[in-house]
């Protein structure tokens, strides 16, 4: 029988546990100022989630990539993931983009870079091939603006080798060497690869924007787009 004063060993614990959870709190609180404070001044604390600083990290598109849009030395690259069946990728390329062109990409503050997620089925994969083909002769952004512009309904079986030729041949494109680039399983590793780039980044629909370490999901509108170029700008002053 216990001795009347002495705690039970279910009491000891219950103690001991709480004064860990105290002391686990307490170092928190003392921890935290220190943490904001390791960051230089005027930086923000560093990302604690790894897709967001693995967005900061990925490199620019070389120079002369036909894949990108506008000047190589703009401050801020918006990198667009894409796939050519998507009718809300076709919303904003045909609506927002525009726009984000004129005001950005044409005064030189901001350059756009496209990375294909063809997820949507097979038809997805031959128009980026295709896009990319075209890209080789230096069309790349007038190949997607027709993709976007004739965009049948996915999945249908309208997306094929004999119409996307018939594409590049309304834009005065080789069509030899489209075929040829069209066909090289150089092209389509290059597609697979942008889509687990996109993956990496947390991407898991289309389209999806990174502007720094956000990631922008969907055919927002306007004015979306406009705040997180802006602040970006200002970052990047």
């Amino acid at each position: 029988m216990p001795t009347t004063g002495t705690p039970s060993g279910t009491a000891t614990r219950r103690r001991a546990l709480l004064g860990g959870v105290v002391a686990l709190v307490v170092l928190a609180v003392l921890g935290l100022p220190l943490l904001l404070r390791s960051a230089p001044d005027g930086a923000p604390p560093p990302a604690a989630d790894p897709q967001a600083q693995a967005r900061l990290d990925v490199p620019r598109r070389d120079a002369g990539d036909p894949l990108a849009l506008g000047r190589p030395d703009a401050p801020v690259v918006m990198a667009e993931w894409g796939d050519f069946q998507c009718p809300f990728c076709r919303l904003y390329a045909t609506t927002t983009e525009p726009e984000l062109i004129r005001r950005y990409v044409d005064a030189g503050l901001v350059r756009i870079e496209w990375h294909d997620f063809a997820y949507l089925g097979p038809e997805s994969v031959l128009a980026a091939r295709a896009a990319r083909a075209a890209g080789a002769q230096g069309r790349f952004w007038d190949f997607h603006t027709a993709l976007y512009r004739d965009q049948p309904p996915e999945n249908r079986g309208d997306v094929t080798d004999a119409s996307l030729e018939a594409v590049a041949g309304r834009l005065g494109l080789d069509v030899d060497r489209f075929r040829r680039d069209y066909a090289d399983p150089r092209t389509e590793q290059a597609v697979r690869a942008d889509q687990a780039l996109g993956a990496r980044l947390g991407v898991g629909g289309v389209p999806s924007f990174v502007v720094g370490d956000r990631l922008i999901f969907g055919a927002q509108p306007l004015p979306t787009f406009t705040a997180a170029l802006d602040d970006a700008l200002a970052r990047a002053r």
